[in-house]
């Protein structure tokens, strides 16, 4: 849940066991006003797959008190919980009024492998601001006050995984062979973009002239790369 906004973030029946992850229930009562003569009492209870209730908590809400929304929260940290399927269940005294099903599965890391995606990428000088066009496209660019290089890239079957939230990391590398600006870029669900774009200062105060590489990974695994020259 978003500390600021309170946006429910990640909802769903399906959630991972791994450090530091919570699975956060919400309750929204509807015609709290037609109660608002009498305190309540509710009780939250989270059930293992085995049947056993493993939390269980007591909420009242006094004559006085207007909210009508009731929360609670598990950790599912993997030295807490097993994977299966468990049960949350609320009660308005002492009566079952709403449960709700989800399942716990093991969390298994993505390293990028799992997505058919290829990257072509285009070095460039500029990009036209109005027509988008590729100014200068090439291997080998000039070190000079104001100048940049600019990597463009243009994702192939993007369109298969728009339901899934994708993380890019674009990474420059100079000609000692070590990463001097790395940057991540997540495109989430519903995200159509196909194209990537990351540039650097190729400034004299910046940049020697050498063999420098372009890089891109989606999670962990390189996509592509790409070598130019700066003189």
């Amino acid at each position: 849940m978003g500390k600021k906004t309170g946006k429910r973030i990640g909802t769903g029946t399906v959630f991972y066991i791994k450090e530091k992850a919570k699975v956060h229930a919400f309750f929204d009562l509807e015609n709290r006003k037609s109660f608002t003569d009498k305190d309540m009492m509710f009780h939250i209870e989270w059930i293992r797959p085995d049947g056993k209730s493993f939390y269980r908590k007591r909420i009242d809400l006094l004559m006085d008190d207007s909210s009508s929304t009731i929360n609670s929260s598990i950790s599912i940290t993997p030295g807490k919980r097993k994977q299966g399927i468990y049960k949350v269940r609320f009660f308005l005294f002492r009566e079952l009024i709403a449960e709700k099903r989800f399942e716990l599965r093991d969390y298994v890391p993505i390293t990028g492998k799992e997505f058919d995606i290829t990257a072509n990428i285009t070095l460039c000088r500029k990009v036209g601001k109005k027509s988008g066009k590729r100014i200068g496209a090439g291997t080998v660019f000039t070190i000079k006050n104001k100048a940049k290089v600019r990597a463009i890239l243009d994702l192939e079957n993007r369109e298969d995984y728009l339901d899934k939230e994708l993380k890019f990391k674009v990474e420059w590398i100079g000609p000692n062979g070590k990463s001097f600006y790395r940057k991540k870029i997540d495109l989430s669900p519903g995200d159509s973009s196909s194209t990537i774009k990351s540039s650097i200062s190729i400034t004299p105060k910046k940049r020697k002239p050498g063999i420098y590489i372009f890089r891109i990974y989606i999670y962990k695994t390189l996509l592509a790369e790409k070598k130019f020259e700066l003189r």
